[in-house]
């Protein structure tokens, strides 16, 4: 299969979204973080959250094309922070803080809350003041996989991360390690989280589920 990487645009969301889903339709975390599934709110909010995205300058929104199909096949979010300045500054979040509109029902919102303290609190840990590229989600159709689309992906970041000089920092599964590490990403922290903290009543793969930070250090260019 022959690839485009190319920048996506907000025509893609709705083809994006769906490869999302199929990436994830497995995923242990998917029924604790959303209990009704993959319902019409939950397409909304995440469609108007990526199209969001593309409208700001620090972030970068990148598909893999099929050169043949001309469909979507992979793609990836990035965040660039390369504003030593911003990246010093504390982000205070408030854990009491109410869902955002939309947010989708009965959506797991003390667990995001959760994931979102703690890599605030690793990120003025390992990246204050410094200039960075955050890897947000990497996501490759299943019927895909193998044909080098997430790689090559992921080869665009670590290009960008070298010419800004930047460090890269990314939250993987266990099962994605083995290709960060390939592009020189190591580990820095495993989160491991109980899920019955946050209303899961029925059992879960305590391995599936754990977090790994990694970092990446620029490389000369």
């Amino acid at each position: 299969m022959d690839l485009d990487i190319l920048p996506g645009q907000e025509a893609d969301v709705p083809a994006y979204i769906r490869v999302f889903r199929n990436a994830f339709a497995d995923h242990p975390r998917i029924p604790m973080m959303w209990p009704l599934g993959y319902t019409a709110d939950w397409y909304a909010f995440h469609e108007a959250d990526i199209v969001q995205q593309i409208h700001n300058a620090d972030n970068h929104f990148i598909k893999a094309i099929d050169t043949r199909s001309k469909q979507i096949v992979a793609g990836v979010e990035w965040t660039f922070a390369l504003d030593t300045a911003e990246t010093a500054k504390d982000v205070p979040i408030d854990p009491n803080q109410p869902p955002p509109p939309g947010w989708p029902d009965q959506g797991n919102w003390p667990m995001r809350m959760f994931f979102k303290m703690e890599w605030e609190k690793w990120r003025r840990e390992h990246l204050a003041g410094k200039p960075y590229i955050s890897l947000d989600i990497l996501v490759v159709d299943p019927a895909c996989q193998g044909r080098k689309a997430g790689s090559k992906l992921l080869a665009w970041g670590c290009e960008q991360a070298d010419r800004h000089s930047a460090m890269m920092v990314l939250e993987s599964t266990p099962a994605g390690l083995a290709l960060y590490k390939r592009f020189g990403f190591r580990e820095i922290t495993v989160l491991k989280a109980n899920m019955h903290d946050f209303g899961w009543k029925g059992y879960y793969d305590e391995e599936a589920a754990k977090r790994v930070w990694m970092l990446r250090d620029p490389q000369r260019v």
